[in-house]
């Protein structure tokens, strides 16, 4: 990479034990890459991609603050239909700011049918899902640099 990426991490809170677990992964991978992160906290997963739209909208002042973004957070299935929506629209709307800015994106949004594989695949040890989408952001940010953009 022609310079130490900068990368902005959006991390939903609802489940805090899943959030510490997500981005603890994130960024150690970031660590290792040598590149640099903000993180910066929204309550559920339903405002990542709002978020990712306002910090990845270039600043009339300065340009472009941040290389690629990567999204953390989780939904539980519940007894409801809420969560099939929630995680829809999450997901989507994260796709949506990716492609619609050019922005590398990781999306470590878990969407899991039970909290025990949401614990699972949070674990950094285990299913490292924190550290997959960092290192898929990592690896856009390469692709969009080798592409000339």
């Amino acid at each position: 990479m022609a310079h130490s990426p900068y990368i902005l991490i959006i991390e939903a809170r609802f489940y805090e034990e899943i959030a510490d677990d997500l981005l603890k992964g994130a960024k150690a991978v970031i660590a290792a890459a040598q590149a640099k992160c903000e993180v910066v906290t929204v309550p559920g997963i339903l405002e990542l991609p709002a978020a990712a739209l306002f910090g990845m909208t270039p600043d009339r002042k300065s340009g472009q603050r941040y290389d690629g973004f990567v999204v953390l957070g989780c939904a539980v299935k519940g007894e409801t239909d809420h969560y099939e929506h929630v995680c829809t629209q999450s997901m989507s709307g994260v796709q949506r700011v990716a492609l619609d800015l050019k922005a590398p994106a990781g999306n470590g949004i878990l969407t899991c049918p039970t909290w025990e594989l949401a614990q699972d695949r949070a674990d950094p040890a285990r299913g490292d899902a924190g550290g997959r989408a960092a290192r898929a952001c990592l690896r856009l940010i390469e692709l969009k640099q080798g592409f000339g953009l």
